[in-house]
């Protein structure tokens, strides 16, 4: 007969007084209720360190691709703008209002850096500009930077009459001459003076002027603008501690020191002279000289003012990269002077 392998029954009534009966062999769990092995999870999670790893390195890679993106927007700005500024005074340097006229043919309002017509004026690393000081204050000019000084005018407006040597009644009563500094020229001469008095077409002005030709005086009024530009120190080390500045004369007469851009750290100037072939470095050394400027060269260069942006290690050119891995750029523009001799 064939035993009967059924797990037996329990009775109560059996020889064993009813002790619970034990089974024979454990019960095998199938094996997708098992655990995992020791091996298995050290596998596992070496695979997730792997992939997080992985993740987080392209997440670096691609902030540190943005923040090189992003600087070099702000430099490729600053560049863009510091040079349309320059150049706004570059291009109208020279210009009395009826046209350039020789340094020699100006009369002066004074020996002050704007009261001296001096239209183009370069100072050197080493040399000093006139209204602006060299140190390392805020606003203080950068040492061992250049800097560009420049002369021209504005708005011009015609002179209708002459009602004394210190008075002149315009053409139109809307102008924008107010109490600063004026040009009053013709083709051959002009003058430098302070307006004391505006009143509709009625300006005031002294000291008093010189009429050139009796029956041909000066026929036009300009607003006067001096300018003078340079590498500052702004104050914030955190965003490389320099800026492009800019002192002015203002059409209300008054000197202004303003910042104009951070993160432009040096600017170099080269100057071409009719019939040169080449710029030079050297800057006007005489109002004369001056004369012979016909064109300026302009080198800007300028930094992100976010610092840990790249290494000099990751740049195979060293140019890239400023103080405090700061991406640095430099970029040259030519600036032709309009009104030339």
């Amino acid at each position: 007969d064939q035993l009967d392998r059924r797990p037996r029954r329990h009775d109560a009534d059996d020889d064993d007084g009813g002790a619970a009966m034990k089974p024979a062999h454990k019960i095998a769990l199938p094996r997708r209720m098992r655990g995992l092995s020791l091996v298995e999870v050290m596998v596992t999670v070496a695979i997730g360190l792997v992939i997080t790893l992985g993740v987080v390195g392209v997440v670096g890679v691609n902030q540190q691709n943005l923040r090189i993106t992003e600087g070099l927007s702000e430099s490729q700005e600053n560049a863009r703008m510091a040079f349309e500024l320059i150049a706004r005074d570059v291009r109208q340097a020279r210009d009395t209002g009826c046209g350039p006229v020789t340094a020699s043919r100006v009369t002066d309002l004074d020996t002050t850096w704007w009261g001296n017509w001096y239209p183009i004026r370069g100072f050197d690393g080493t040399t000093g500009a006139p209204g602006v000081t060299t140190g390392s204050a805020t606003g203080q000019r950068v040492s061992g930077t250049e800097a560009l000084q420049l002369q021209g005018t504005g708005e011009a407006v015609v002179i209708g009459s002459f009602t004394g040597l210190n008075k002149v009644t315009l053409k139109t009563s809307s102008h924008s001459l107010r109490a600063g500094t004026v040009v009053i020229c013709d083709m051959d001469n002009a003058s430098l003076h302070n307006v004391t008095a505006v009143s509709g077409a009625d300006v005031t002005f002294s000291p008093n002027i010189v009429i050139s030709d009796p029956d041909n005086p000066q026929f036009q009024a300009a607003q006067y603008v001096a300018t003078t530009w340079y590498i500052g120190n702004n104050g914030r080390a955190a965003e490389g501690g320099r800026s492009l500045y800019r002192v002015r004369r203002t059409p209300a007469g008054t000197t202004l020191t303003e910042e104009i851009l951070p993160g432009v750290v040096d600017m170099n100037i080269s100057y071409h002279r009719v019939g040169q072939a080449n710029f030079a470095a050297t800057p006007p050394t005489s109002e004369a000289d001056s004369d012979l400027i016909n064109a300026i060269e302009l080198e800007l260069v300028t930094e992100t003012t976010q610092s840990s942006v790249a290494t000099e290690a990751a740049n195979a050119d060293a140019e890239l990269v400023g103080s405090d891995g700061r991406l640095r750029r430099t970029v040259t523009h030519v600036i032709a002077i309009r009104n030339t001799l």
